[in-house]
């Protein structure tokens, strides 16, 4: 049995048109499966579902979301919460927005590792400065004593990426994560998260517009176009015989390099 599958998943708002429509795929433990579309397409739709973190009017309405063998959509709100953070974790796709401004990265990091283990505060800061530093921010206790303002855009989502890991869930969502960043910063940060994946073992499912992103990071892909998924199976396969032309438009938007595109 897979880590996570999601079977035939359709997600409904109050208005009733399908923002997911008959989705099903599956990711593997170390995988990472990146979902590829335009804004709109549902993708984000999908990750917040699989975390019970659909908005106000959000529903799914037919399918199953498994995790390890257990229905998420079976499973009461109490539940939920426990596997939120410890089982589940997720990167927003700008970091610095979900921080409390007036409050240190240390007190907000601290506070979420109490959260969900039973340690103290000590044990707590030690762990966030070691996943820092495995994040190669540099002089991670002076991160830890600043404020989110007075880091870098790029700092903010490396720190993010760290409060999702350090609990080390079974699986890391990862909402746009270098959407909001510019170029150099987006490849340090995709670097790191396929870091983690190759040196921690970390099962990653990324939401991304960029399909030169999920060809550089992924094992899988699913394109999603207008709340359905139009195509999903192993990198190679979809960057290098897609199927649908929606697909091959994605490709084609990505810029070549040295007259490729993609590397086999």
């Amino acid at each position: 049995m897979s880590l996570l599958e999601v079977r035939n998943c359709t997600i409904r708002y109050q208005n009733g048109t399908p923002a997911v429509s008959n989705v099903s795929f599956s990711v593997e433990k170390g995988e990472i499966v990146s979902l590829v579309g335009e804004s709109g397409s549902g993708k984000t739709t999908m990750i917040r579902a699989i975390l019970g973190l659909l908005p106000p009017g959000g529903k799914v309405t037919e399918g199953e979301i498994v995790l390890d063998g257990r229905d998420l959509l079976k499973i009461s709100e109490h539940e939920m919460q426990n596997i939120r953070g410890r089982e589940i974790a997720m990167i927003f796709q700008d970091v610095g927005l979900s921080m409390d401004p007036v409050k240190l990265i240390n007190k907000q990091y601290v506070e979420a590792i109490q959260v969900h283990e039973d340690i103290s505060k000590e044990e707590s800061y030690d762990k966030a400065v070691d996943m820092l530093r495995r994040m190669h921010l540099p002089d991670p206790k002076r991160v830890m004593a600043s404020y989110p303002f007075e880091l870098s855009g790029g700092m903010k989502q490396r720190v993010g990426i760290a409060m999702g890991m350090t609990t080390q869930p079974k699986i890391l969502l990862a909402d746009e994560p270098t959407s909001a960043l510019d170029v150099t910063i987006q490849a340090q940060v995709v670097r790191e998260m396929k870091e983690l994946r190759d040196k921690y073992g970390a099962t990653i499912i990324l939401v991304t517009h960029n399909m030169g992103v999920a060809s550089y990071l992924s094992d899988k892909i699913g394109v999603m176009c207008k709340s359905e998924m139009v195509e999903y199976g192993p990198r190679d396969e979809i960057i290098f015989s897609p199927k649908e032309q929606y697909t091959k438009d994605l490709i084609e938007a990505v810029p070549k390099m040295g007259g490729k595109r993609f590397a086999k």
